[in-house]
């Protein structure tokens, strides 16, 4: 093997061990840190961490600090699409779907990245007027879908994502106070589904419930969106409880033991 390919192997080798140690600490590093962790010299990391914000697979965070970035959870959750919850969900979809003639998807939980990513759905009777984009990082603070995930979420981590807000995407209003968000996590909680209108998108509705994996842990959730005009005084009770049940057996299919 000649030095060029040692070179390139050793860089594969490195830049695996950056992405590596970013996922297992959960949370933004240093420069310092990373060479503690990884044994490297800053400026090496300094290079390869230049040719990563390139890419998308890291960004930087406050306080010269990195963190994974969104093409990373994008490509974790893709590789995830045959595998595990996402082969059980889809019946869980299909059933939602088509009991409320209303688009039903299917909310992953990127925990390296603090946000959410709509990585299933199944299409309804009902056409909705505006799009889902699938596949791509949102935030845990705006609509149902993040709001639910965030409910089931340790009070240090709701702080990590608070800490991390940006305004709200259709109105650009600033992110609100710890204890609102917490009063508004904590009804959440009390009624089992997240309901919000218009925080994603204009006169929309979106209701989430909450599915959970092995060690008590929210792992993502079941979800459907759908316009305003259609959704009737009834249909809160009714799409609740049928996504609470599903999201239910989803979550018993994934290895979720309720607590007694």
């Amino acid at each position: 093997m000649g030095a060029e390919a040692r070179d390139s192997q050793g860089v594969v080798a490195r830049v695996a061990e950056i992405l590596r140690a970013f996922a297992e600490a959960g949370d933004s590093l240093s420069i310092k840190e990373l060479s503690q962790r990884l044994e490297l010299p800053p400026s090496t990391l300094h290079r390869l961490l230049d040719q990563l914000l390139e890419t998308g697979l890291v960004e930087r965070a406050a306080h010269r600090r990195y963190r994974v970035g969104g093409e990373f959870s994008r490509l974790g959750a893709l590789a995830a699409r045959k595998a595990g919850m996402l082969r059980l969900a889809g019946p869980m979809l299909q059933d939602v779907a088509r009991q409320t003639t209303e688009t039903c998807m299917l909310g992953l939980l990127l925990p390296q990245s603090l946000s959410m990513m709509f990585v299933d759905k199944a299409a309804a009777a009902l056409p909705l007027p505006y799009p889902i984009r699938m596949h791509r990082a949102r935030s845990l603070l705006w609509g149902a879908t993040g709001l639910c995930l965030l409910a089931w979420l340790r009070p240090e981590t709701v702080e990590q994502v608070l800490r991390r807000a940006g305004p709200c995407p259709l109105d650009g209003r600033a992110p609100p106070r710890g204890a609102a968000l917490a009063e508004r996590l904590a009804q959440i909680r009390a009624r089992g589904y997240a309901l919000t209108r218009g925080e994603q998108t204009r006169d929309a509705v979106g209701m989430a419930a909450p599915v959970f994996g092995a060690g008590q842990r929210v792992v993502g959730d079941l979800c459907i969106t759908l316009p305003r005009a259609r959704f009737a005084a009834g249909d809160e009770a009714r799409f609740a409880g049928l996504l609470m049940q599903r999201a239910a057996t989803l979550s018993r299919l994934n290895g979720h033991v309720a607590p007694a």
